[in-house]
Order: C-alpha cells, then sequence, then structure tokens
C-alpha cells in the first residue's frame, strides 16, 4: 500500500512538472496596478501610486514598468524583461530609463516564482544617477482567450543606495494581459481573417513622440515608451496630456470600428492626493489597404486634495497605417493631433497636442 501511494505521488508530481514545463511560451505584454515606494531606513513619508498601465519615471518614480516580453529558456524557466523609456523636455532635457531583468519560474502550469535585478537610471534633474536592485515575485497566469493570457503578481524590488539617490523599497501588486510573440499559434492567429471586414478586435498600446503646446504657454515635447497619458499632469502642469496610452479596436462594421482609449493614474504622498482619468473616444474608417483615419473626442478627469475636480475637453482625429507585427501582435504608426479647450473651473488653459506614435496590439479573440 505504501508502495502504491509514493508512487502515486511520484506520478502526480512528474505530472505537474510536465504542465508547468509545456507552459512558457515567448509572450508581449503589458500591466499595471498598485505601487507602493518606500524610503528605506527613513522616517518619511511613503508614495503609493495607482497606474494604469504601469507609469515610470526612472529612479524618481521608480514603479512597474508598463511593458514586458518573456522568453522560454528552459522547460520549466522562462527570462522575462520589462522596460520603461523616456525622454522629455520643456527647457532642460530629462531621459529615464529603467530596466528589469529576471528569471521566471513555473512551479506548476499556472503558478509561478520570478527572482532577478532591476536598473533605474535618470539624467538632467540634479546629478544624474544610476540605482541597481534586486528583485523577487510570485505570480498567477491564466488564459483568457484562445490568444490572449492574463497573470497577477506580487513583487518586490529593493534599490541600493547610490551617490545621489536614496535606498528605495517598491512593493507592487500588478495585473497584465499578454499575449504569443512566436510560434506556429501565434504565426496563424496572426494571419486569420479579420473579425468583421477590414478591423480585427483588439486591444493595444502607444509609444513614441508628442508635442504639447499650451496656448500663450509653454510647450513640451516627449519621446515615451509607453507614451504618458495624463500622467506627467500631477508631476508638471494640469495640461501636459498626451494621448491615451492604452486603446481597443472594436469592429462595428465592414469599415468602421469605434477606438475607446483610457489611462489612469492616482498619487498619494504626505496627505495629497493626485488623480487623473484620461479618456479618448474615436470613430477608426479604413480608407484602403492598412491605410485609416480617425476622429472623435477626449475627456480628461482631474481631482487633487483641497480643490474641485473637474473634466477637461477636447477633439482628436489621426491619420495613420496598420500592418502584421510579430506573430499575433498587430501594429500600426499614427499622426495624431488633439485641442483641448479652456477650462474655467479648473483654470487650464487650450492645449494642442501632436503625436507621431506607434501602437502594437494583440487580438482579443
Amino acid at each position: 500500500m505504501q508502495r502504491a501511494f509514493v508512487l502515486l505521488a511520484i506520478l502526480a508530481t512528474a505530472t505537474t512538472r510536465a504542465q508547468a514545463q509545456r507552459s512558457w511560451q515567448t509572450e508581449f505584454g503589458m500591466q499595471g496596478g498598485f505601487t507602493r515606494l518606500v524610503d528605506a531606513g527613513s522616517r518619511g513619508g511613503r508614495t503609493d501610486a495607482l497606474s494604469l498601465p504601469g507609469f515610470n519615471l526612472g529612479n524618481l518614480v521608480p514603479s512597474a514598468a508598463g511593458l514586458y516580453i518573456t522568453i522560454p529558456w528552459t522547460r520549466q524557466l522562462a527570462i522575462e524583461s520589462d522596460i520603461a523609456a523616456s525622454q522629455f523636455s520643456s527647457g532642460p532635457t530629462l531621459t529615464v530609463l529603467t530596466l528589469g531583468l529576471r528569471g521566471d519560474y513555473a512551479l506548476t502550469r499556472e503558478l509561478y516564482g520570478a527572482a532577478g535585478g532591476a536598473l533605474a537610471y535618470n539624467n538632467g534633474v540634479g546629478e544624474n544617477e544610476t540605482q541597481l536592485g534586486v528583485h523577487g515575485a510570485l505570480g498567477f497566469r491564466h488564459r483568457l482567450t484562445r490568444s490572449l493570457n492574463a497573470r497577477l503578481e506580487a513583487r518586490a524590488t529593493v534599490f541600493r543606495r547610490a551617490s545621489n539617490a536614496q535606498p528605495r523599497d517598491v512593493y507592487s501588486v500588478l495585473f497584465g494581459v499578454s499575449t504569443s510573440a512566436g510560434g506556429a499559434r501565434g504565426a496563424r492567429a496572426a494571419g486569420a481573417p479579420a473579425s468583421r471586414g477590414a478591423w480585427t478586435a483588439g486591444l493595444g498600446i502607444a509609444g513614441g513622440y508628442a508635442n504639447v503646446h499650451v496656448v500663450r504657454g509653454p510647450s513640451l515635447t516627449a519621446l515615451a515608451f509607453p507614451v504618458y497619458g495624463g500622467a506627467l499632469g500631477p508631476v508638471l502642469a494640469t495640461e501636459v496630456t498626451m494621448p491615451a496610452t492604452l486603446f481597443a479596436i472594436i469592429p462595428i462594421a465592414n469599415r468602421i470600428a469605434i477606438e475607446p482609449g483610457v489611462d489612469i493614474h492616482r498619487f498619494q504622498e504626505s496627505g495629497r492626493t493626485d488623480f487623473t482619468g484620461n479618456l479618448s473616444a474615436r470613430f477608426d474608417y479604413a480608407v484602403h489597404g492598412g491605410w485609416y483615419g480617425a476622429l472623435g473626442g477626449n475627456l480628461h478627469y482631474i481631482k487633487t486634495t483641497g480643490a474641485s475636480g473637474g473634466a477637461r475637453s477636447g477633439v482628436n482625429l489621426g491619420w495613420g497605417y496598420r500592418f502584421p507585427f510579430v506573430a499575433a501582435i498587430g501594429g500600426r504608426v499614427e499622426m495624431n493631433y488633439t485641442l483641448f479647450a479652456k477650462n474655467l473651473t479648473l483654470g487650464t488653459a487650450a492645449t494642442n497636442t501632436f503625436g507621431l506614435l506607434f501602437g502594437a496590439t494583440m487580438p482579443l479573440k
């Protein structure tokens, strides 16, 4: 009897390992969620950030990056890297970068652990600085659709002291979605016919160049991957609003799709809370081949502790080209222009934003 139980236990363990071994694939994903930043070894206040997708400013705001890619290494081990990189200027130029590199180990088909390192860098604010850190995580992943996967992850990153930067502890709870970026299954998905006419339902993330011009005021240029959306408003000025970071494609007719866009950010520090919700909705019209035009509206809601909340309204138009990118991932290049009206309640000036963006999309079905 004991031998039977031992054999069953060995068989169960082998089955679990086999399931885990078959579970890794090359994936491209986007993520966001809650992050707590704590200055290690001090009695200073903490900063809580809720961002969708993840918002990062190097070691100035070293919260979770919004993009990640996973590459199988062995049957149970995968290498994962997440990255956020940007440069923006309104007079002085600031360059920031966060790079993570870790190993993901499949404990079961859905449960995994991870460990690795992280680098956070800034150039342009005070003294240039690079901070190194160590990183650990525990997560749960699950298939959502044939081509879309989801995961929920708790992670901790400890950045050591540097010459011009205090040590920091970063704790996050993140939700991510991803799709295959390689293999036969991804290739078949990319070659599948559109779900309705010229359009395929998808979820995307944007990055690239944006120029924000405040009427009778300053201008700011940014090159960011992913693009900031409304996240820089609480950091710089309310008027600094870029195109929405996340977007979806919802086909409704042969040549027409609805495209909602969103990014949401909430920062809390020392009793002050800043919230910004950057929303857009537009109609996309397929002109010919991969070319399309777009027209729609924007709503940017802002609320700060001690002040009344309000929303800025605007209109946007775009012209772009979309194409297959890698496996199931689609790509597009787009020029767009957004005009926000003056808002007396918020005390914000009219703003014009020009964007030249690259978008990556993953299929929803």
